[in-house]
């Protein structure tokens, strides 16, 4: 399936990649521009669940609303792992997109997120941003450090452009692992990234709340906490390990958030 291509939402401004155009050509197919979001005071919550494979991060999304939820496959796995998902979930539905096109997701986001738009829409779903990363890297054909540089602004965008988004939205972020080095002390499991000039920006940084994906004899759960890991969440929000079901999630931040 063809990238579906969205306009960029009038509420952004632009953030100019010309310097590389091999890579702006890639992303998105026209060697245009990027939008970067205007900051905002009530914004999206922005959600990042990274793991192994098949550690049930994609798993952990099948008691969302499909009526009210979006999920990009990054992937393009073109399947969902639970029984009958296509009863509920297709691009007849306008709720399941084959997309591993960096700057076409951006768009996606910023159109579904826009805030001076109403939408039904309460959850958007980027799964496997690193294909994504991967594919952009991958045929990028300079690689030398402005090639880095952009492919590293591109990623930022898309983070920064995730939460300058409605404030009634949440978008459900999930990426692979890097595991950390044994032989460092100081070196932790985090999000996996092309390049360490990325892994510089500090994605889970950005964000408050980052799960972290695991199985264990056939459990499957999310740390909250850092166990050598950059998995965080707020003081008393939930226990060091959770269910791997985002659904109650949202819902635990949800009551945390309104004090209860």
């Amino acid at each position: 399936m063809q990238p579906v291509q969205i306009k960029p939402p009038s509420h952004l401004w632009i953030f100019n990649l010309s310097r590389s155009p091999s890579l702006a050509q890639h992303l998105d197919g026209r060697r245009k521009t990027f939008a970067a979001p205007k900051e905002r005071e009530n914004v999206a919550r922005v959600i990042l669940v990274y793991g192994q494979p098949a550690s049930g991060k994609t798993y952990s999304l099948r008691n969302l609303d499909p009526n009210s939820t979006v999920i990009i496959d990054a992937d393009t796995k073109g399947a969902l792992p639970w029984r009958g998902w296509k009863k509920s979930y297709s691009v007849a539905n306008k709720n399941f997109y084959k997309l591993d096109d960096l700057g076409t997701i951006i768009d996606w986001i910023g159109k579904i997120g826009n805030p001076n738009k109403e939408s039904k829409i309460r959850t958007l779903v980027i799964d496997g941003l690193n294909s994504a990363m991967a594919f952009a890297q991958h045929f990028n054909p300079d690689t030398s450090f402005n090639g880095w540089r952009v492919l590293g602004q591109t990623i930022l965008t898309l983070i920064r452009t995730a939460k300058n988004a409605r404030d009634d939205l949440d978008i459900i972020i999930t990426a692979h692992v890097e595991n950390a080095d044994p032989n460092s002390p100081t070196s932790i499991d985090h999000i996996k990234t092309p390049g360490k000039m990325i892994d510089k920006i500090g994605l889970e940084s950005l964000l408050l709340y980052v799960f972290y994906a695991k199985c264990d004899d056939g459990n499957y759960f999310f740390e909250t906490q850092g166990n050598r890991s950059s998995a965080r969440s707020p003081e008393g929000c939930f226990p060091p390990t959770v269910p791997n079901d985002i659904k109650a999630v949202i819902d635990t931040i949800n009551d945390y958030d309104q004090g209860e």
